[in-house]
């Protein structure tokens, strides 16, 4: 079955592919790389910015329900449930510092890049997007 599939994609594809690879007029290559590799790079750096953003959301919310549950077992049933609790959730908040520490890092990084890009289109006299 997977042959079938095969040549049937390869006779589908064959067209579109001998379109984009083939060099256009005036030599100028189908594909302008330096763009697909700056778009490919712009949506990798936002979806890092994003999973850490996501990573310190989890900690941060498992640390709040970890402490939540410790004060409540503090207060109202065994303390030392309540203080084994408050001690994990010292251990997650402390394991988020690195990750809020590197989100920082990561949004001033791209904050700096994207106002470089600004200032250097200005200076070549383009108007900034």
């Amino acid at each position: 079955m997977p042959l079938r599939w095969a040549w049937l994609a390869a006779i589908l594809l064959a067209p579109l592919l001998r379109k984009l690879v083939r060099p256009r007029q005036g030599g100028r290559p189908p594909v302008d790389v330096q763009a697909v590799r700056s778009r490919v790079a712009s949506a990798r750096e936002s979806a890092g910015i994003a999973t850490l953003f996501v990573i310190v959301l989890v900690l941060a919310c498992a640390c709040a329900a970890l402490l939540a549950a410790g004060v409540t077992a503090l207060v109202l049933s065994p303390q030392w449930l309540g203080a084994v609790l408050v001690g994990v959730a010292a251990a997650v908040a402390l394991a988020g510092v690195p990750e809020t520490l590197r989100l920082r890092r990561a949004v001033h990084a791209r904050r700096l890049r994207l106002h470089g890009r600004e200032v250097s289109r200005e200076l070549d006299g383009t108007r900034p997007v």
